[in-house]
């Protein structure tokens, strides 16, 4: 079993919601973490003070890793504060909802950076310099398994990130194994507003379109996050964590 105790660990997008979830929770397993947002300090700071409250240790790190200046100054930071690194967590992203029909460049361009750029330049540039027995996991989603209606970019977006956690496996491999979770809709800032989107309030859309009536809540996500990373012989996996709501049939 992968010991995650004193393990350097970067989670993407750990300002608030799933990232800070997964940021506190491997703290609680006595890992050294890096926080990062993209200029959100006082939430960076505040996810900070949860994991300092909690007896761990973190440094935070303002950087923008959907251009892969921003993954480097991530890196540098890292490498500045702890000389290695062990874990990456590519968990930055952001889900905008439209009809495929209304799509923009905006919008285009906004989830291929955020969503898949910043998985491929973060992989990459962490990759080089990540010790052996290294472990790389990439949030992706059920979007990107089964179709949920107006996000079909940030759909195929993950539906990338999947594939090339797969690609990363095979060619990472024996010293870094790559991993990936699919969440569906989270209690988070993204996942509310969804449901204000549909006019349904969170039990209602839970209900319509999950087979156990509830939404994840962050926390839940971040232990099967710790889960997989713990286990050494995981690699080219993409696990559902979503409440079985691609089994119920997607969101129409």
């Amino acid at each position: 079993m992968y010991s995650l105790k004193d393990k350097v660990v970067v989670v993407t997008g750990s300002g608030r919601g799933i990232g800070r979830a997964i940021a506190v929770r491997l703290a609680k397993e006595g890992s050294l973490l890096v926080v990062n947002a993209k200029k959100r300090i006082e939430e960076m700071n505040e996810t900070i003070n949860i994991i300092k409250s909690v007896g761990g240790e973190a440094i935070g790190v303002l950087a923008d890793v959907s251009t892969r200046e921003g993954c480097e100054t991530l890196l540098k930071a890292t490498l500045e504060r702890y000389g290695v690194v062990d874990v990456l967590v590519n968990n930055a992203g952001l889900g905008l909802y439209s009809p495929f029909i209304n799509v923009d460049d905006k919008l285009l361009d906004k989830h291929i950076s955020t969503d898949f750029k910043s998985v491929v330049y973060c992989s990459q540039v962490f990759a080089k310099e990540m010790r052996e027995n290294g472990a790389i996991l990439n949030m992706a989603s059920v979007a990107g398994v089964s179709p949920a209606y107006g996000l079909s970019i940030y759909g195929a977006m993950k539906a990338a990130v999947i594939a090339l956690t797969k690609y990363l496996a095979l060619e990472l491999s024996p010293k870094i194994r790559v991993n990936a979770i699919a969440p569906g809709f989270v209690k988070t800032k993204l996942g509310e507003s969804m449901f204000q989107l549909l006019g349904m309030t969170e039990k209602e859309f839970a209900q319509k379109f999950t087979l156990m009536g509830k939404i994840l809540d962050p926390e839940e996500v971040a232990e099967f996050v710790t889960a997989v990373l713990k286990i050494e012989s995981l690699t080219g996996q993409v696990f559902v964590l979503d409440s079985g709501e691609a089994i119920k049939g997607g969101i129409k």
